[in-house]
Parts: C-alpha cells; sequence; structure tokens
C-alpha cells in the first residue's frame, strides 16, 4: 500500500527540483521561441484575430484536458517521470512542423498536438515536484521552478528576434527542436523517484482503491482558478495589441522578454514569501485579479504606445503570482494520493475557461475593437475577484494541519 502520511520535516530533493527545473527552462526555450511569433505567423498568412484567439485558446484547453487525464492516470500506475518524458518529448519534435503549416486548421492540428505534450507532463511533473519537497519547502521549490521556467520564456524570444530576420519564420520553428530534445535527454537521464519526500508505490492487488476525497475548499479554489481562465489574459493578443499601437514585431518580441524577466525575478521570491506566509498565503492570490483588471483598462481606455510596455509588466506580474500560487495552493489543498489528478482537474478547469476566455476576447476584439474585448477582460476579473475574496475566506484553520 502506498503510504499517504507526508513527511512533516524539512525535505527538499534538490537533484529533482533542480533537474526539472532546468528541463522546464529549455524547453521554454523550444516553445516560447515559437509561440512569440505564432500570432504574427496566423496574421500574415490573413487571418484575423478571432483565430489567433481560437488557436490560442484550443491549445490551452487541449493542454488542460490532457492535464487532468494524466494526472489521473499517474495517480493509479504511479509513473509520474514516465508520462512526463512523453510529453516533453511529444512537445519537442511537434513544433518544426509549423514550417509545413499553411492553413490556420493544420497550424491548430500543430498546436493542440504540442499543447497534448504539455498536458501529458505537466500534472505528473507538478506532482513528482511536490513528491520531492515537504510542505514547508515547497512554495521554494514551485518558485523556482517558475524562475527558470520563465528564463526560458526570455531567452525564447530573444532567440526569436535575432532568428526572425535572418531565417525567417521557418528558421524560428525548425531551430525550436534542439532545446526541446535537450530537456528531454536531462528528465529521462537526472530526474530519480528514488529518495522522494513521499513513499510512492504501486498496489499489487488487482483491487482499486478509492481515492481520498477532494475537500470542498479544493472545489471553491477552482471556481477562482477557472475565473482567472475567463477573463482571456495572455500574451497573444498584447503582442498583437502592441502593433496596432504603432510598435513593430521585434519590439513586441522585446517587451515579451521583459514581461518574462519580470515573471522570473518575482516568481521565486513569491514562493518564499508564501513558506512564510504559511496559512495566510491564501491573501496573495486576489491579487491575481487585481493584476488582471489594471491591464485590461489600460489596453481598453489607452491608445498611447506606453500603454504596451505597461501591459507587459503586468503580464509578467500576473504570471508569476498566478502560475505560481495556482500550483502552490493546490498542493496543499490535495491528499498525498489524488495528487496527481488534483492537479490534472485544477489545470483541466483552468484551460477549459481559457478557451472560452479567448474565444469571446478574440469574438469581441475582431468585431468591436480593443475598447470592448479588454473591458471584457477586466469585467472577468472583476468577478474572478470576488470568488477569491470568497475563496480567502473560507478558511478557518490552518492548511498545512489538513495535510
Amino acid at each position: 500500500m502506498e503510504n499517504n502520511v507526508e513527511n512533516k520535516k524539512t525535505c527538499f530533493n534538490r537533484r529533482n527540483v533542480y533537474a526539472l527545473s532546468v528541463t522546464s527552462l529549455l524547453t521554454d526555450i523550444s516553445s516560447e521561441s515559437v509561440y512569440a511569433v505564432l500570432p504574427f505567423y496566423i496574421l500574415s498568412l490573413g487571418y484575423g484575430r478571432d483565430i489567433v484567439g481560437f488557436v490560442e485558446g484550443l491549445g490551452g484547453f487541449l493542454d488542460s484536458l490532457m492535464r487532468l487525464v494524466s494526472g489521473r492516470l499517474s495517480d493509479r500506475i504511479k509513473k509520474y517521470k514516465l508520462l512526463a518524458t512523453i510529453g516533453y518529448f511529444i512537445s519537442s519534435i511537434s513544433k518544426p512542423f509549423f514550417a509545413l503549416a499553411r492553413s490556420w486548421p493544420l497550424i491548430a492540428l500543430i498546436r493542440v498536438l504540442d499543447r497534448v505534450g504539455k498536458g501529458i507532463r505537466t500534472s505528473p511533473r507538478d506532482a513528482l515536484l511536490s513528491f520531492s519537497t515537504s510542505p514547508d519547502s515547497r512554495g521554494k521549490a514551485f518558485g523556482l521552478h517558475r524562475s527558470l521556467d520563465t528564463l526560458g520564456a526570455i531567452i525564447g524570444p530573444l532567440l526569436a528576434f535575432l532568428i526572425l530576420p535572418l531565417l525567417g519564420f521557418n528558421g524560428v520553428f525548425i531551430l525550436s527542436i534542439v532545446p526541446g530534445l535537450l530537456a528531454v535527454f536531462i528528465i529521462a537521464i537526472i530526474v530519480s523517484e528514488k529518495k522522494l519526500c513521499v513513499k510512492i508505490t504501486v498496489h499489487k492487488d488487482k483491487k482499486r482503491t478509492r481515492p481520498a476525497p477532494l475537500s470542498r475548499r479544493y472545489w471553491f479554489f477552482l471556481v477562482s482558478v477557472g475565473m482567472s481562465g475567463l477573463t482571456g489574459f495572455g500574451q497573444a493578443f498584447l503582442l498583437v495589441r502592441s502593433v496596432e499601437l504603432g510598435w513593430s514585431k521585434e519590439y513586441s518580441l522585446v517587451f515579451l522578454m521583459i514581461s518574462n524577466i519580470v515573471y522570473a525575478s518575482i516568481a521565486y521570491p513569491i514562493g518564499i514569501i508564501s513558506d512564510r506566509m504559511g496559512d495566510k498565503r491564501r491573501y496573495l492570490y486576489p491579487v491575481v485579479f487585481v493584476i488582471t483588471f489594471i491591464t485590461g483598462m489600460v489596453l481598453a481606455l489607452s491608445s498611447s504606445p506606453l500603454a504596451a510596455i505597461v501591459s507587459f509588466v503586468l503580464l509578467g506580474v500576473y504570471m508569476a503570482f498566478n502560475d505560481t500560487l495556482r500550483r502552490i495552493i493546490t498542493g496543499l489543498l490535495l491528499p498525498v494520493e489524488s495528487r496527481g489528478a488534483g492537479y490534472g482537474y485544477m489545470h483541466g478547469v483552468y484551460g477549459f475557461a481559457y478557451l472560452t476566455g479567448n474565444i469571446v476576447l478574440g469574438k469581441l476584439y475582431q468585431l468591436y475593437g480593443a475598447r470592448i474585448g479588454f473591458t471584457y477582460m477586466s469585467l472577468m476579473a472583476l468577478i474572478g475577484f470576488v470568488t477569491a475574496l470568497m475563496f480567502t475566506a473560507s478558511y478557518k484553520r490552518s492548511i498545512l494541519n489538513r495535510i
């Protein structure tokens, strides 16, 4: 039987945490070099902003759906590393095929394949990362992971900025395979499921044990997670908007790098602060919606070129808070034996909401312009802020005492 009691003593498996973080760094170099130019590639083929939003949202949805499936599967077979490695491999080999795509359905298909790979790897990877730490060091681990992941998101657009004038879109797409395959090598060779902070074993009998029930507080938290997805807040529309405000594609990529520098700079401190705050870390989550609301208003009401720079800086702050806190809080709300599935549910809810938010925002943007589109984003953020406040108010005793 699996040991369901998590180690209460400080435990930090440096080998796994560092290897998983470097793997994500390399993968993001590969992915973000491609996704920094993909909206412009779609527009260059003659398609509109609604197609940009649909492709972005569809990829996010399939990503999150596969996170749900792989999360449940990893809890059942206990092969977290295997599933994560498969996911990284699928993502790495799919992106170069964008060089062959000349229609939006084919672009969407390749985008889906890449996001399916990401979906397969993310939940078991997050679970493995949580198993490699004790609760009092989990914020540090996820903060470090998000910082290195985002460092890759800085280097990726920088490479795209350098490659695009020389080799065009196809050069960016094809060269993305190099860091991607290196990431696969690192997770396959270095990451180990031995000496974890939690003992993970497969049930030898064929009877399936009923997974531990997930708390109401966890499901309540997913409502707030879903609202953050419904805003449609992401880099694709900010890249499009920055060009509309007078910046070139190359400058837009520079702004994206600035956004990721902000993200990488504060994600790790957020994780450290979260560990120190303990039960009170819940008060950090509503900040996600405040940032989204402000960004939406800036983009809706301002036609100044400076609005693009401000929005990208705010995007970096938003991603640092949202990506880091979602993973930390989710892990603390889940029992050990259901952690893979729990991360999958969280990512699934966010992905479906993100698909919906991108479709709605893209359609409003295409039909009625930026003011209406980004006002929608702010409105969803306002509703999400209320749900986040309700979630924080639901705490009556320490999360850590329930793990």
